[in-house]
């Protein structure tokens, strides 16, 4: 399966299938359109959840025989490099929540301070 090949809607569950079809206004997309989307944009879309998101996330980027390594090493490296660069900026982007939320928590525990 390529990336420009159609996203397998039809093997999702209904909610993922609902969510899909609801992001990318009634048409299927293709495997590169819906793995273009960051998980932090995913879950903003209703009915996507970490547990939706996982499923999802496994028909995105199907491995071949899962090997790993030679889905990587037959991937151009502007390819590679993109997809490296986005992982890094979802990164940023949770570590950002994870220290708002422990800021916040740790305020609230401590008022005074």
């Amino acid at each position: 399966m390529g990336l420009d090949d159609p996203f397998p809607i039809e093997k999702c569950s209904g909610r993922v299938r609902g969510a899909i079809l609801a992001e990318f206004q009634g048409r299927c997309p293709t495997i590169r359109e819906v793995a273009s989307i960051s998980d932090a944009q995913w879950l903003t879309v209703p009915n996507i959840g970490p547990t939706t998101l996982e499923e999802l996330r496994s028909m995105a980027q199907p491995l071949p025989n899962g090997e790993d390594g030679a889905a990587a090493s037959q991937m151009p490296d502007h390819e590679i490099l993109s997809r490296l660069s986005r992982l890094q900026r979802e990164l940023n982007i949770l570590v950002g929540a994870i220290r708002t939320r422990l800021n916040a928590t740790h305020s609230r525990r401590n008022p005074h301070r």
